[in-house]
């Protein structure tokens, strides 16, 4: 919902890129391949593979100081709150986050996967490869906040200063230690325990295979037995997250009270309305998890505490927007479907390929970096494609929030053809008030959300403009049944495959 859930989705990214490059890495390297053909992942020895993963940290560290201390420097001479100041930071994080990835990426080739996979052997044990892999990453993340932190309070600083002129109160800035604590719960732990735990059951499931039925080892039972466990937990994970991020039951009181009923009118079902603790550093919302027992719904305090009753609302129809149609289902499902397109296509261009080029000598090498290749720009595409549905599921959430908030109370629960004027202008309101509480330019963009100013400027032509909320919404129902479809093609050549085998 929030300006922050921008950055928030933006580490989490980095996040799963960086364990997806460490994970692949010790794939190749951990294959049984031949050195010949692992010389790119082995270009040093142990001791040079541990000297260049500490240098490549120390170089990093240096960087990073020195970069924000420059941001500040720019930002005290820069007259706030000036639209390219307010993106500075934001630009400054996107390419600090990606020389963490390449820098990772260096460490990677440069024998640290070779190290741990292939020498060490460490997949042998449960865990330990892939803690030991992404170690020297999750080193760097939590050294770019750590560097980051004087950026951050100043901007910190300059919205503190534009809550007192107008009278609210505020907190002091946050420390460094609670800034670093906050993003290492928020945008570390929130992937790496669920994650963890998909691949401490994968590791044990291919053990217990290994050990007790050998000749099943390529069978398709042991991997529905470690999919139904990574499913078991990710349904379950909210029950963990609400523990990794520090939340509380939300305090009896007329807030609550009108939460509850307005929970009540959208007849949407959850476990519990939480108090994000922040530090009230962050304005923000979310919903966690797919089944009423294991859903809750955050607010955070910043939020509570800067937003009118109204806002609050709007904010809170937003998330109940993302469960009332099902987006996290569906982006699960775009994840699922599209991975195994993805593979599909994959396959049919090996395929293809091997019998075109069956004959020629090179084939072997030229195959293998033809469809790394194809992999590497149908990923790409698909990243670019799943980034375009987010943001359509985003515009349809503001537009819940807009429609049960400004309808009356009757109407709110049967009446969902149109877009009240009232309604887009509080929620385009609280999208504003909360970009300014962030510290963010309403002109900054990501990956999964638009614009702040351009989501309420959809909001207020959707409420104006006849008709177009109803193509918005066929839109929206049309890449709904293109992801059924991609799961339904997807799933059935994977099964065909699997009855083959």
């Amino acid at each position: 919902m929030s300006a922050q859930k921008h950055e928030g989705s933006k580490v989490q990214i980095t996040i799963i890129l960086g364990i997806f490059l460490a994970l692949l890495a010790g794939e190749l390297a951990g294959g049984g391949r031949d050195d010949e053909q692992l010389r790119w992942l082995s270009y040093l020895n142990g001791p040079q593979a541990a000297a260049l993963m500490a240098g490549v940290i120390f170089l990093m560290w240096s960087l990073m100081r020195v970069v924000s201390g420059r941001v500040v420097a720019k930002l005290k001479g820069t007259e706030l709150p000036q639209p390219a100041a307010l993106r500075l930071p934001g630009r400054v994080d996107f390419l600090m986050r990606m020389a963490v990835l390449g820098a990772f990426a260096v460490q990677l080739v440069g024998g640290w996967a070779h190290l741990i996979c292939g020498r060490w052997r460490l997949q042998r044990f449960v865990l330990a490869d892939e803690i030991l892999l992404i170690l020297p990453f999750l080193v760097l993340v939590i050294m770019q906040w750590y560097c980051f932190y004087p950026v951050n309070r100043y901007m910190r600083e300059y919205v503190i200063t534009g809550q007192l002129a107008e009278g609210l109160s505020a907190r002091p800035v946050w420390r460094r230690s609670q800034y670093v604590s906050f993003h290492v719960r928020g945008g570390m732990l929130i992937i790496l325990v669920p994650l963890l735990l998909m691949l401490t059951w994968k590791d044990l499931v291919d053990w217990a295979v290994g050990r007790w039925f050998p000749a099943s080892a390529s069978a398709w039972w042991p991997w529905v037995i470690t999919a139904a466990g990574a499913g078991a937990i990710f349904i379950l994970a909210p029950l963990l997250l609400r523990l990794i991020w520090l939340t509380r039951t939300l305090p009896s009181g007329p807030l609550r009270v009108r939460l509850e009923a307005f929970c009540e009118r959208m007849r949407l079902k959850y476990r519990d309305i939480l108090l994000w603790d922040t530090y009230s550093a962050v304005a923000n919302a979310a919903v966690m998890g797919l089944w009423r027992p294991v859903r809750y719904v955050l607010l955070s305090d910043a939020l509570i505490e800067n937003l009118s009753d109204e806002q609050i609302e709007a904010v809170f129809g937003h998330e109940a927007g993302h469960v009332r149609h099902h987006h996290i289902v569906f982006l699960v499902l775009f994840v699922l479907g599209g991975g195994l397109i993805v593979m599909l296509l994959t396959e049919l261009l090996a395929l293809a390929l091997s019998a075109f080029f069956n004959e020629h000598e090179l084939w072997g090498t030229v195959e293998e970096w033809l469809v790394y290749g194809w992999s590497l720009g149908l990923l790409a595409g698909w990243m670019l494609v799943f980034g375009w549905v987010s943001r359509r599921f985003e515009r349809q959430a503001d537009v819940h929030a807009a429609q049960v908030i400004g309808l009356g109370e009757e109407e709110a629960s049967v009446r969902a053809g149109r877009l009240s004027a009232r309604g887009a202008r509080i929620m385009g309101s609280a999208l504003l008030r909360i970009a300014v509480l962030n510290g963010i330019s309403t002109e900054a963009r990501s990956w999964r959300h638009s614009s702040i100013a351009s989501r309420a400027e959809f909001l207020r032509q959707l409420a104006e403009q006849k008709g177009a909320l109803a193509r918005f919404m066929r839109l929206v129902l049309v890449t709904k049944i293109m992801i059924l479809a991609a799961v339904a093609v997807g799933g059935g050549f994977l099964l065909v495959g699997l009855l083959a085998d």
